[in-house]
């Protein structure tokens, strides 16, 4: 499926965004309005690689249904 491609893009993207803030954070030499805002990015990114995770359930779960209902293999 098309959505399975775009959705583990979307958690490759997600997964770089992780490395970027651990990034910022291992630089940021103690200065904690730096750390706070990797720390930001990091939260944004894990919401939002759940929020993939919960989509690509969903899916899963929507298109295995509509197949079972409707008889297709």
């Amino acid at each position: 499926l098309v959505i399975n491609v775009i959705l583990g893009f979307l958690s490759i993207i997600a997964v770089i965004i992780v490395l970027m803030g651990g990034f910022k954070w291992m630089t940021a030499g103690g200065n904690e309005e730096k750390v706070d805002k990797a720390k930001k990015i990091i939260s944004s990114a894990v919401v939002g690689m759940i929020i993939v995770l919960l989509s690509w359930a969903l899916i899963t779960f929507v298109v295995g249904t509509a197949k079972n209902v409707s008889g297709a293999i």
